[in-house]
């Protein structure tokens, strides 16, 4: 049976839905897809596409910290934030410097409020902000809580006032706010021009297979492009423990962190994932605190 993650290099213009399909195409007919977080039509690069028990990962792909590569243009405002909407507003920006735009970035790093998109998947009494807007009316969404790493200017501004970043940031970050909030802090507006997903955690677009290889992949080849789910899971602490603690696990029981073995170390903080691996089982779950000892309890178990 194939389950494991695709990594596929999207292209821009097509959305993140056509490239599950594709996917699902190449697959027996029983077999769940999904994804890993979604890429905005408008932008390219890594998608991270699910098949199989792997499907059950999507929030743990999701959790991960993400690298983009963004080019902007200053001057303009358009109702969804990118070149792909209808402009609402322009603004003088010749008088913007590189120096104007590294003196605030410092201001976009760690936790910050952001306000998201009104274009977006953001969810309002079940229905998604877009469709809202679409039908004319405007969605109210309160500003939340994202983490961004690092904010980069990796270019100089051009004639045309495009300019070009590094951003690294975690779940629930909308590059195209970001650029919004620059453009407003700047004073003369700012969309997303060109938007690029670099990397999720430790998957990179280098590793990715482009959507012209998906479509013309033969279906009995298709496994040769899979990472296991085995592979995946570096990026948490590993341990492992005997037959009986494994059983235990399947069984859904808290186990005492005295009875794991560390077996490898990952980048996600063991506060907030820590996994198990047996013989046939995988299990992803957090360290909670009981009577005065530390338990591992599973969350997600994957029987391999």
């Amino acid at each position: 049976m194939i389950e494991g993650l695709l990594l596929l290099n999207k292209p821009r213009g097509l959305r993140s839905a056509q490239c599950v399909s594709a996917f699902r195409h190449k697959l027996p007919q029983k077999i769940k897809v999904g994804h890993g977080g979604t890429l905005d039509s408008t932008a390219d690069g890594l998608l991270v596409l699910l098949a199989g028990a792997a499907t059950r990962l999507s929030n743990y792909v999701m959790m991960l910290p993400k690298e983009y590569m963004v080019t902007i243009q200053l001057g303009t405002t358009t109702d969804t934030l990118d070149y792909d909407g209808t402009v609402t507003a322009t603004y003088p920006f010749r008088h913007i410097q590189d120096k104007d735009i590294d003196r605030i970035l410092p201001a976009f790093l760690g936790m910050r409020m952001q306000k998201p998109p009104v274009i977006s998947a953001i969810k309002l009494n079940g229905k998604r902000a877009s469709d809202l807007k679409r039908k004319g009316i405007e969605p109210q969404i309160s500003p939340r809580p994202v983490t961004i790493t690092s904010i980069l200017r990796t270019s100089t501004i051009s004639e045309e006032g495009q300019v070009s970043f590094f951003i690294k940031c975690h779940k629930g970050t909308y590059i195209r706010s970001i650029v919004r909030d620059l453009g407003y802090m700047l004073g003369c507006g700012a969309i997303v021009g060109e938007l690029t997903r670099l990397k999720t955690g430790l998957l990179s677009l280098d590793q990715a297979i482009s959507f012209e290889e998906l479509e013309t992949a033969a279906e009995q080849d298709i496994d040769k492009h899979i990472m296991s789910i085995g592979e995946f899971i570096r990026h948490f602490t590993v341990f492992s423990g005997d037959d009986q603690t494994e059983n235990d696990l399947k069984n859904g029981m808290f186990i005492s962190i005295r009875k794991l073995h560390c077996e490898s170390r990952g980048q996600v903080p063991t506060e907030v994932v820590v996994c198990f691996t047996g013989r046939d089982l995988i299990s992803l779950g957090v360290f909670v605190k009981k009577e005065n000892n530390i338990f591992f309890k599973p969350q997600t178990n994957l029987f391999l």
